[in-house]
């Protein structure tokens, strides 16, 4: 009785461990590995076990992060752990294709956005043990294909980040990964100033929001730049396997747009 009571409130209580095959996984693949259950000091009921692919996004304007849950995967149905029994459970699910892409900060060497595995145990009437397991996401090659696909046409890759999703890009989720490219040559370098990119892929087709920065010019320049004169928003949708099959017909698609925008 006296185990059961120290276990209620956390101590001699069961514990978990998560372990993914691999840390390093692509938008849209699976994800794979064990979580381990090692029984405290008394019996203990497990009510489930649940799994939750987590992120962290900003709000434009200001500082603020945010947690966002992009999926969330249960593990089992309930079953009790005996005092230092040891419970090894697989798992494996799809990796969302809007789950956001991770790079390798400079100085910090963690990857950015975070994203990881939140582990959680529901044990009836005790403290709940939880892990944390950090993991990279690379891009899909239709994903890839596109940020190239810009590229070719005169552009840099400046940076990426996590925000709040705009009003004009229609998600189901809270926030949208967006990419900020500048021209670097060709005939866009003197006539714009940035290139903005969401991409929205899904199972056959991607939808590319694009927010078009021109470069102002003469007196009403900073009346324009103040007033977001100068930014002209869109979108696109193209097929899956055209983009994996003919790179350059994305190329040409934003040439178009920015031609008539210009």
């Amino acid at each position: 009785m006296f185990n059961k009571v120290i276990a209620s409130i956390g101590i001699g209580s069961a514990t978990v461990d998560t372990k993914v095959k691999r840390a390093y996984i692509q938008q849209g693949e699976l994800l794979e590995g064990v979580v381990e259950v090692k029984g405290g000091n008394s019996d203990q009921r497990i009510e489930s076990i649940d799994l939750k692919l987590m992120t962290m996004f900003g709000h434009e304007g200001g500082d603020r992060l945010s947690p966002a849950v992009v999926e969330v995967h249960q593990l089992n149905e309930p079953f009790t752990i005996s005092k230092g029994e040891k419970k090894h459970i697989p798992f494996s699910f799809k990796v969302p294709l809007d789950t956001p892409v991770t790079m390798i900060h400079p100085e910090t060497q963690k990857s950015v956005p975070p994203v990881w595995i939140d582990t959680g145990v529901d044990i009836k009437n005790a403290v709940d043990p939880k892990d944390r397991d950090y993991i990279s996401v690379a891009p899909t090659t239709v994903h890839e294909n596109i940020m190239d696909a810009i590229k070719v046409i005169g552009f840099k890759f400046k940076q990426m980040e996590s925000q709040n999703a705009p009003a004009w890009v229609k998600t189901n989720g809270p926030f949208v990964q967006q990419y900020e490219f500048t021209p670097s040559f060709g005939k866009y370098s003197r006539k714009l100033d940035e290139l903005e990119v969401y991409i929205l892929q899904g199972d056959h087709d991607s939808t590319i929001y694009f927010e078009i920065d021109k470069r102002s010019k003469g007196s009403m320049a900073v009346l324009k730049e103040k007033f977001n004169l100068d930014e002209h928003r869109g979108s696109v949708t193209l097929n899956n396997q055209e983009i994996l099959l003919k790179r350059s017909c994305v190329s040409d698609v934003f040439e178009e747009i920015i031609d008539e925008v210009l």
